[in-house]
């Protein structure tokens, strides 16, 4: 398919699982904002998963009203006699184009019997799609740069969005309260969402980091999720003059807190040092460079969209155990991101 495609509907095929990642999510804000950018005014409908949507949910104030419609009830199964179906998915609707962001043929043969004038997909090198990416670039890449690429093929041509997710006054103004100007903060994000996975380094090894920066006048700041509520006291009375702003909240409107806030945050760090997680994908979301770590999960995929990124590796030291990267290799990354010039936001 050649030409200038300028749907007025697109419809946007994520998957059929229960959509509840906040970090998977975050990895598609460029995505959809490229979207946005190439296609003004077409109507988006999303089927994140089966159930509530997290972009109609906690990530709503980010999707920043770029999707129209989502689309909660559509399941297309597995079984390759699916394919063979007698009525297709959504009856009697069609869109000007559909992007299938998943790999199982299954799913996008199923899909593909929606009615449309354009159809992208990944699904066996694109095998399926009616246009492929720019310059030949089919596979690899983060996650992020991979669903770029599909946005792309719809284009037909390279899309680069900001790394940044706008949000409005509001999460800027209650973010300032809580992290006023003048201090250098350097934000820590120990945690995961699957904490057994082999992703989170030693949170001791947190607390000599974050005692590190006191002693260079630096103010730490901790990012904890609900799942590690537990860890607050000990923080408090390790690193004395560490800020929890998720968990002191005086002053800040009861809406506004969650995620969005994490991003809104963000913008007063001046660097961040996170574990491979959705916490991670949140702050290099906000535009704070980044010092991510890895072991059990490959920056080349699952690093965060962000510039200003040092991802450091269990791998480069010698073993895959997340807990093999040392503390001065941390410091001494955190160090050279304060001293580098940071891409502006």
């Amino acid at each position: 398919m050649k030409g200038d495609l300028s749907p007025d509907t697109i419809l946007v095929y994520v998957g059929s699982n229960p959509d509840d990642a906040i970090g998977e999510n975050v990895i598609k804000l460029p995505f959809l904002r490229a979207l946005g950018d190439a296609f003004a005014g077409a109507r988006i409908s999303w089927v994140a998963g089966l159930g509530p949507a997290q972009f109609d949910g906690p990530l709503k104030p980010l999707a920043g009203g770029l999707i129209d419609e989502f689309i909660t009830d559509l399941h297309l199964s597995d079984n390759p006699l699916a394919v063979f179906g007698i009525r297709p998915p959504l009856a009697g609707r069609r869109f000007g184009l559909i992007i299938d962001t998943q790999h199982l043929p299954t799913r996008t043969l199923r899909l593909r019997r929606v009615p449309h004038e354009c159809f992208v997909s990944p699904a066996w090198r694109y095998a399926f799609s009616d246009r492929k990416p720019p310059g030949g670039a089919r596979d690899g890449g983060t996650l992020a740069e991979r669903l770029l690429a599909l946005a792309a093929a719809a284009a037909g041509r390279p899309l680069r969005p900001s790394h940044i997710a706008p949000l409005s006054e509001a999460w800027h103004g209650a973010a300032r309260a809580l992290l006023p100007g003048g201090p250098v903060y350097v934000g820590l994000a120990p945690g995961a969402g699957r904490q057994g996975t082999g992703k989170c380094w030693p949170l001791e090894r947190f607390v000599a980091l974050a005692r590190d920066q006191s002693s260079k006048d630096r103010v730490p700041v901790f990012f904890l999720g609900p799942d590690e509520e537990n860890w607050l006291a000990d923080l408090r009375q390790g690193v004395p003059g560490a800020q929890f702003p998720e968990w002191e909240r005086a002053g800040v409107p009861g809406p506004i807190k969650g995620p969005p806030l994490v991003v809104a945050l963000a913008r007063r760090l001046a660097v961040a040092v996170s574990n491979c997680s959705g916490t991670g994908h949140l702050l290099a979301a906000g535009g704070a460079p980044m010092v991510s770590l890895f072991a059990s999960t490959d920056p080349a995929k699952f690093a965060p969209y962000t510039p200003d990124l040092t991802a450091i590796r269990a791998q480069d030291f010698g073993a895959d155990g997340i807990e093999a990267i040392p503390l001065d290799a941390v410091v001494g990354a955190v160090d050279s991101r304060l001293a580098a010039p940071q891409s502006p936001v």
